[in-house]
């Protein structure tokens, strides 16, 4: 999802699709009003993305010519880590992430450290042209803040498929702000990924009414 919304982003499809949907034909017949630049080369800013899920976004992200900045609390790579060697992946303070990376991406987990660890002051640390995306937990930014931030203009966009309340509240300034971007948290309802949910719930039930049987059988 995290490649999706960058992919998105440098393409302005986002932004395009609004217009039309709005009616509004300018992009084809007058100019297109949106910069589209090409991903190679790019920065791409991991917030906790050490761990599984920050490693396959960069496996793909390294594919497509980005270069990655990791934040870690440790300032390392786990040991034996498979990028722990790869020259175009570091390790950098977070406020070196935030000012440098071309999008942000939020991959650390909810918890009493994280939980709106993400406001005004990170934001407008980032460059203006940058896109800010969260894909882990909506609660880990601090909304309010993000919103003023957004109507600000003070980052290029956000990407957002968890949001604090989901979905946000009807009147939420979420929905009307044209720079912040939501989607109904689908990083995790493809088919395939809900069978997966459903086939390890399965071996899970069926591991423990096997597990039960065999301690009536030992007794």
């Amino acid at each position: 999802m995290v490649i999706t919304y960058i992919l998105n982003f440098s393409a302005a499809m986002f932004q395009q699709a609004k217009k039309l949907n709005d009616g509004d034909q300018t992009n084809f017949t007058v100019k297109f009003q949106h910069p589209i630049y090409e991903i190679t080369g790019k920065v791409l800013g991991l917030i906790g993305g050490s761990g599984t899920i920050g490693t396959a976004v960069t496996d793909v992200a390294l594919a497509l010519g980005m270069n990655i900045l990791i934040s870690s609390r440790s300032g390392r790579l786990p040991s034996g880590h498979k990028h722990e060697n790869n020259t175009r992946v570091k390790v950098v303070p977070i406020d070196d992430l935030l000012s440098t990376s071309d999008f942000v991406s939020i991959n650390c987990p909810l918890n009493n450290e994280t939980r709106h660890s993400i406001g005004s002051h990170e934001i407008n640390m980032m460059k203006r042209t940058a896109f800010l995306i969260n894909t882990a937990r909506g609660a880990i930014l601090n909304e309010a803040e993000l919103i003023e931030c957004m109507k600000q203009k003070a980052i290029a966009g956000a990407g957002l498929d968890t949001q604090e309340t989901e979905p946000p509240k009807p009147d939420s300034e979420l929905w009307k702000l044209d720079n912040v971007f939501l989607t109904p948290h689908i990083g995790w309802r493809r088919l395939e990924t809900r069978q997966r949910l459903v086939d390890m719930t399965t071996d899970n039930i069926e591991s423990y009414i096997n597990g039960d049987v065999q301690n009536v059988v030992n007794k």
